[in-house]
């Protein structure tokens, strides 16, 4: 499953005939994981606290209430998409600002549409949610130096070899890494260091309070970030240093090559 996958729940009291095209859509979109079923209000809230999902396929008319007055009762709703056999909801629905209002029988092609776009919106979502604890740290670094010191249980230097030599190279001055296969590339404040170890192995000795995983190839020290900008795809989280831009997955040609010890 990918890791923005869809946490989804199916509410339907008639989970045959919705449930059916949910898991066709499962199957076609990528990056739907149906977490649970519900086949009523009460269970359905229980399940909509437990798991926190990030999508209901929500029907209306239900035994113990409806659908529209369980979202409304919620501190904050996940996304939703309505599916019922009463279209003389729609306008009630539409209030709570659903990805989709459906009418059964449900086609498949319709849902996929919707998934898709329910995926867009959360991606988004997520990036404004990274880029701003991002900014706000390196907003806080710059106005307080103090507050970019590494936590103390991470590394606060880094034993590299180059050629016949080690150095150290402070974890600080590291400004991003690149993750390419086995490899990853270290952009430093003295220069670039390709290293003979991934990128999740690196990160497990990187402070997460000031590094961020904000593509699957880029890690990012937030203390060096002086911008943010979203693609609108939400696929790459563009990233502006002091020292230029940063294009995850574009080559680059190391001037050095050494191996972390």
């Amino acid at each position: 499953m990918p890791a923005t996958a869809v946490r989804t729940l199916v509410v339907d009291d008639e989970p045959a005939e919705p449930s059916t095209a949910v898991h066709a859509a499962e199957v076609v979109v990528d990056g739907i994981e149906i977490v649970a079923e519900s086949g009523g209000v009460a269970d359905a809230r229980q399940k909509l606290d437990e798991l926190r999902p990030d999508l209901v396929f929500m029907d209306i008319q239900m035994p113990g209430g409806n659908g529209i007055e369980l979202l409304r009762g919620l501190e904050s709703p996940p996304e939703v998409i309505f599916v019922t056999g009463y279209p003389e909801y729609a306008l009630p629905a539409l209030e709570m600002h659903p990805a989709d209002f459906l009418t059964k029988p449900v086609t498949q092609p319709r849902l996929a549409a919707c998934v898709l776009r329910v995926q867009r919106r959360l991606v988004e979502k997520r990036f404004t949610e990274l880029a701003l604890r991002i900014a706000g740290l390196a907003t806080e670094i710059r106005d307080d130096p103090a507050a970019g010191k590494l936590t103390a249980e991470y590394p606060q230097q880094m034993l590299i070899r180059v050629h016949r030599r080690r150095i150290w190279l402070e974890v600080s001055d590291i400004t991003w890494i690149e993750g390419a296969s086995q490899y990853c590339r270290v952009h430093a404040k003295g220069g670039d260091y390709l290293l003979s170890r991934s990128l999740t192995s690196m990160e497990r000795n990187l402070d997460p309070a000031r590094f961020f995983r904000i593509h699957k190839s880029a890690i990012v020290n937030a203390a060096h970030v002086s911008e943010i900008r979203s693609t609108g795809d939400g696929r790459v989280l563009p990233v502006r240093f002091a020292s230029g831009p940063l294009h995850p997955g574009r080559p680059h040609a190391p001037r050095r090559l050494e191996e972390a010890r």
